[in-house]
């Protein structure tokens, strides 16, 4: 039996998901192209599933089942058919129209399970080489989709600029679930893990780098087509987030940062009209 398209009410579940869980990939979806709208937020409602799963779970095993959940249900589904969770039939059904590489998918999901264990980046090759797979590979998904040829210069460089906001916005999780999100020579010192350590010298470093990285992304998009920017989009909260996570009245290791959706909304359709990142 072949995959059928979603129901227009199955496909809610998938929005929903997907503007809950990754709302800047959601808002930064409905500036695509109408033929590659729905497939974007799909991946959206895919990765947001799959990166709430870190936020969520304290033990790193049971993080792991639900992740090789993801991995075991791509891999078996084949032409079997549905699996009952909407999001992950969405997906594979994009995956399989869009001829997406599932050794890629499979590489992100292992990264996000390797994540969920204390183990600390071995220095900042690894660190890097995390942000290409786990912040990368949905931007080179959506490129794919787009039909944008992204060169790999550019790919990195929005792994870099969208995977140095994810740490910083992740930190109070991974502190609460005792997971080391940078090699040991760049925590704070000494570090136990401990809330009570100053990470805003982490918090300028992680800007300083994601900024940047975003500088190269604009760099390498002069004179592409506007979809390069589309497939990029996300890239619109960089700043943003920056900003909020450098206020002095932010507590890094302990305030979860957050944008109002108007102003989310408001940054994606500028960079959107402007065809600037």
């Amino acid at each position: 039996m072949t995959d059928a398209k979603p129901t227009t009410s199955t496909f809610d579940v998938v929005r929903t998901s997907a503007r809950t869980h990754a709302p800047d990939r959601f808002y930064s979806a409905l500036f695509a192209p109408v033929e590659a709208r729905d497939d974007l937020i799909a991946l959206a409602a895919f990765t947001g599933e799959i990166e709430r799963i870190t936020r969520q779970v304290r033990e790193a095993a049971l993080g792991e089942i639900r992740v090789a959940w993801w991995r075991d249900a791509f891999l078996s589904r084949g032409e079997s058919g549905r699996s009952g969770n909407p999001v992950l039939d969405a997906f594979a059904d994009v995956i399989r129209r869009r001829a997406l590489p599932l050794g890629r998918i499979e590489d992100y999901l292992a990264a996000h399970a390797d994540a969920l264990y204390a183990e600390p980046p071995t220095g900042d090759d690894e660190l890097l080489a995390r942000l290409r797979i786990i912040d990368g590979t949905p931007f080179r998904l959506a490129a794919s989709i787009l039909g944008a040829n992204l060169d790999d210069a550019t790919l990195d460089a929005a792994a870099r600029a969208s995977g140095f906001a994810r740490l910083g916005i992740e930190l109070p999780y991974a502190l609460m679930h005792q997971r080391p999100l940078l090699p040991l020579a760049r925590a704070p010192n000494p570090y136990d893990g401990a809330e009570a350590a100053d990470w805003r010298p982490q918090i300028a470093w992680f800007a300083a780098e994601g900024e940047r990285a975003l500088s190269d992304v604009r760099r390498h998009l002069t004179g592409k087509p506007r979809i390069f920017t589309t497939a990029l989009l996300p890239l619109a909260l960089v700043e943003p987030y920056f900003r909020a996570l450098q206020n002095p009245r932010h507590e890094p290791a302990r305030d979860v940062v957050d944008i109002a959706p108007i102003a989310r909304l408001w940054r994606i359709a500028r960079a959107h009209w402007s065809g600037r990142i």
